[in-house]
């Protein structure tokens, strides 16, 4: 037989390391920004400057949206842990176990 569930706790905890990612990539557009105006204005040539410019240019968007994703993921994967946990929640209010089952039938 084939079971699908999840581990709440796992979740859980897959998500704090998933926010602490998401933590530490804070920042990390306006560091991208910082470095590569510092290696244009410290090339010495015209032409590499011009290119960690456009590196800039074409790839701020880019650490943006990956701070953005991280803090997603983050959210997304707790949110799944505590869905997980309110469906067990649920699904036990409902649960009969065997022995449930059979004080039922003694009790006819």
């Amino acid at each position: 037989m084939t079971e699908a569930g999840g581990n709440p706790i796992d979740g859980l905890q897959g998500g704090e390391r998933a926010e602490a990612l998401a933590t530490a990539m804070a920042g990390i557009a306006d560091m991208f920004e910082f470095l590569t105006d510092d290696a244009a204005g410290s090339a010495g040539h015209d032409d590499v400057s011009a290119g960690y410019r456009a590196l800039k240019e074409r790839h701020s968007q880019d650490f943006v949206d990956i701070q953005a994703h991280g803090i997603q993921l983050a959210n997304n994967i707790q949110a799944g842990a505590g869905e997980i946990a309110l469906n067990d929640v649920e699904s036990a209010e409902s649960y009969e176990t065997p022995w449930d089952f059979g004080r039922d039938i003694n009790s006819e």
